[in-house]
């Protein structure tokens, strides 16, 4: 499942120290590129529960969307932070290599990938996932915890991928862990 992650999203073409990326660019050379293991987040610590998962994609995400705690870009990506970045923390640029623990699911709970469960963080190239993982890439700083909630035009479309139906719903609980320097 690993290369489902990377192959579908390539071609689709993470209550730490502060505060979060849209506080701005950080000095490359006073950025911290690693998240400290003392702050590495369990999937457990931020499982977020949503809408009623029988609910259709516009309905589950229109739900979900007036919760307290979503943001919703103006791309229709919403998530929730479940921990901030360090203030210092660096955030990935275009193509810069990062570090994720993520754990991919339906919104009826089903896992269909998961670096939490394979017990190993995986690396890409930040601008060679999905739309929806880009976008929320490049707004956090190392450290920073989201769960993603991911409308099917953001994600893999109306062609699907392997194991994930066209314009499915996802959810993606990321923690950004490093950004290569």
């Amino acid at each position: 499942m690993t290369r489902l992650l990377l192959l579908g999203l390539a071609t689709a073409a993470l209550a730490a120290c502060g505060n979060t990326a849209s506080d701005g660019p950080v000095d490359p050379a006073k950025a911290v590129y690693a998240c400290p293991a003392d702050q590495v987040l369990e999937v457990t610590d931020y499982t977020d529960v949503g809408p009623d998962a029988s609910l259709d994609a516009a309905a589950y995400l229109a739900e979900n969307k007036a919760r307290k705690g979503v943001t919703t870009t103006d791309s229709g990506l919403q998530y929730v932070v479940a921990q901030k970045g360090l203030k210092n923390g660096a955030s990935p640029v275009g193509g810069q290599v990062v570090t994720v623990h993520y754990h991919g699911y339906f919104p009826d709970g089903s896992v269909f990938d998961s670096s939490y469960e394979r017990g190993e963080t995986i690396d890409f190239p930040a601008n060679r996932v999905i739309p929806g993982w880009i976008e929320s890439l490049q707004g956090m700083k190392v450290c920073e915890a989201r769960t993603l909630y991911i409308p099917g035009d953001l994600a893999y479309g109306p062609r699907g991928t392997r194991g994930i139906p066209p314009n499915a719903t996802l959810l993606f609980n990321v923690q950004l862990i490093g950004v290569a320097e």
